[in-house]
C-alpha cells in the first residue's frame, strides 16, 4: 500500500514541477523583454525599428521614457546652452572678443544645443539602464532560486518513480 502514497506524491510532484517551469518561462520571457527594451533605449533615442520591435508589455513603458526623456533632455540641454552661451559672451567680453577670433568660428547655438541634448539623452537613458540591469538583477535571482527548487523537485520525482517500481514489484503476489 506505500506504493500507492508514493504515486500521490509522485503526482504532487509532477505538479510542482510544471508550476515551477512554467514560472522559470516567465521569468526568462520578462529578462528577455527587459534586455530588448534596455536595447532600445540605451542610446536614449527611439528609431521608428525600435518601437515596432518593442516586447508587448514594454511599449507604453517605453512610450513614457522616450516622452520623459527628450521633455527632462530638451530643458537641461537649453539651461546649459543659455550657460554657456553666457560663459563664452562674458570670456569674449573679458579678452576683447580675442578668444573667439582665437578658436576661428563663430559659436552656433543651436549646434552646441543639440549636442548636449543627445548628452543629455544618453544620461537619461543610463538612469534607466541602472533600473533595467536592478530589476534584471532581481529576475536572474528570483530564476535561480526557482532552477534550485526545480532540481530538487526532479530528483526528488525520479527517486519516488523508482520507489515506487521497486514497491510495486515486491508487493506483487508471486505464483510459484
Amino acid at each position: 500500500m506505500t506504493w500507492v502514497i508514493q504515486a500521490l506524491r509522485k503526482q504532487e510532484l509532477k505538479t510542482r514541477i510544471n508550476q515551477l517551469t512554467s514560472k522559470q518561462l516567465k521569468i526568462s520571457r520578462e529578462i528577455s523583454d527587459l534586455q530588448r527594451y534596455a536595447s532600445n533605449i540605451q542610446d536614449g533615442v527611439l528609431t521608428t525599428n525600435e518601437i515596432a520591435n518593442t516586447p508587448s508589455r514594454f511599449f507604453g513603458t517605453q512610450m513614457d521614457f522616450f516622452e520623459r526623456s527628450s521633455g527632462a533632455a530638451y530643458e537641461s540641454a537649453t539651461v546649459k546652452t543659455d550657460a554657456y552661451l553666457q560663459q563664452l559672451q562674458m570670456t569674449g567680453l573679458n579678452t576683447g572678443n580675442q578668444y573667439q577670433q582665437t578658436i576661428g568660428y563663430t559659436v552656433q547655438p543651436a549646434i552646441i544645443f543639440n549636442e548636449i541634448y543627445k548628452q543629455d539623452l544618453k544620461e537619461v537613458a543610463q538612469q534607466e539602464l541602472d533600473k533595467i540591469d536592478a530589476e534584471e538583477k532581481e529576475l536572474e535571482e528570483e530564476k535561480l532560486v526557482i532552477e534550485t527548487q526545480l532540481k530538487a523537485a526532479e530528483a526528488e520525482y525520479q527517486s519516488i518513480d523508482q520507489s515506487v517500481d521497486q514497491s510495486i514489484q515486491s508487493s506483487a503476489i508471486k505464483l510459484s
